[in-house]
């Protein structure tokens, strides 16, 4: 795993990005606690904290006798979560970066217009 985030919000982040990647489909099973926990070598109680935590934002849903499934509508609202936080946050700290380093906002319209071409 990656940074000093909490090891339960990164396995979050890791099947939030998995379902918004669509590896996850809604309605489908996803890694078991047990899986989670040998896959990643972590804790029983980290995993079961982190799917607590996926089932309490309504992301995924308890199928009863089968597992965690990925919650209709999930996608959508990992999607829109993601965006309002881009807008939010991730453009204002750019723009100020930007600005911070002499880049003007014709000459920043410019570098991401080619960023995107790519």
């Amino acid at each position: 795993m990656r940074d000093e985030k909490p090891m339960f919000i990164q396995i979050v982040e890791m099947i939030r990005d998995d379902i918004l990647a669509e590896i996850y489909q809604e309605g489908d099973l996803i890694i078991s606690t047990p899986q989670i926990s040998k896959l990643l070598s972590v804790n029983p109680a980290t995993a079961q904290r982190a799917i607590s935590v996926l089932s309490d934002q309504g992301i995924i849903e308890k199928k009863r006798g089968i597992g965690m499934a990925v919650a209709c509508g999930a996608r959508a609202a990992i999607l829109a979560e993601q965006q309002a936080n881009f807008h939010e946050k991730v453009v204002p700290e750019f723009i100020a970066r930007a600005r911070k380093i002499g880049i003007g906002g014709d000459e920043l319209l410019k570098i991401v217009k080619e960023s995107c071409d790519d």
